[in-house]
């Protein structure tokens, strides 16, 4: 049997103790170096929720508040139509034709025009008597008028008219009637019942105007009677009149001690039982003079 070859072994350096540290680690190992938290998966984890966010929030604003305020919009009109549909059904609900609708206005206003407008004549005889006995049943005094002026209906051409007559054309309407105007004097309270008692009344009276001024008969009286006021003056302000030799003030206070207290005549106030002024126009509606009740078959 052959003996084997002595293995030669070269001379080696003595290795340091540094060495054996480079020695043990491994030459395949992967050599990396660590970046921290933001790796490239973390980065695009990232970078797709940031586009994910603006996403959602261009269209929420681009199409869910668009939406909503359109929504809103087209619930407030519903309502709004609905309502109507009510009133029009509440209205015209009754309406079954147009002849039959039409019929039944014919009849209304034949019915009004039957029971509460009187014929010309009658109706203005029964004004005329009416507003002369509410005058004296409240003891008021008629100072101007009643001044009574036509109306002629809607339809008719009255020509050329003056200033007053283009006022009260604005009352002319499809039925004939009279404009009347009157000025009465009384205290408030009186005043007060007789303008109620034209408005309640059967007639088909339409007040226009309503003017309170003070009294022109009180003013009058009170500038007519210059010498009593100046003896109230004097029996209300002392200081006007002289005392005499007994020391007493002279004058309607004869004989009565100077400082005994003087009795001043009290203040009285707009309304308490003063006369006040009055001036009423109205407007009076009667039947048309060729009127006959609509016949509907």
């Amino acid at each position: 049997m052959a003996e084997p070859d002595p293995i030669i072994v070269d001379a080696v350096e003595p290795i340091e103790p540094d060495d054996v540290v480079l020695l043990s680690v491994p030459p395949n190992r992967p050599r990396k170096v660590y970046a921290g938290m933001w790796g490239p998966f973390e980065i695009a984890a990232l970078a797709v929720s940031v586009v994910t966010l603006l996403a959602a929030s261009l269209l929420y604003f681009l199409f869910v508040l668009p939406s909503n305020r359109e929504l809103a919009r087209n619930k407030s009109e519903a309502e709004r139509l609905e309502a109507e549909l009510i009133s029009a059904k509440s209205k015209y609900g009754e309406i079954t034709s147009t002849e039959t609708q039409v019929a039944k206005l014919i009849s209304s206003v034949d019915d009004f025009e039957t029971r509460f407008l009187s014929t010309t004549t009658t109706g203005q005889t029964a004004l005329y008597q009416r507003l002369n006995g509410l005058i004296a049943a409240y003891g008021l005094v008629n100072t101007t008028g009643p001044d009574y002026s036509a109306l002629e209906t809607a339809d008719q051409n009255p020509g050329q008219q003056s200033e007053e007559e283009k006022g009260r054309a604005k009352y002319r309407s499809l039925y004939p009637g009279v404009y009347v105007s009157t000025t009465v004097e009384g205290s408030y309270q009186n005043l007060r019942r007789f303008i109620r008692e034209i408005e309640t009344g059967r007639e088909f009276i339409i007040v226009s105007a309503v003017e309170l001024a003070p009294s022109d008969t009180e003013k009058e009286k009170g500038q007519s009677n210059p010498a009593q006021n100046t003896v109230a003056a004097e029996s209300v302000n002392p200081d006007l009149q002289g005392p005499n030799a007994k020391g007493f003030p002279s004058g309607l206070n004869a004989g009565v001690p100077q400082n005994q207290p003087q009795q001043r005549a009290k203040p009285r106030g707009k309304m308490h039982g003063e006369i006040v002024s009055l001036h009423i126009e109205m407007a009076a509606y009667f039947r048309r003079p060729n009127f006959v009740p609509a016949t509907v078959e």
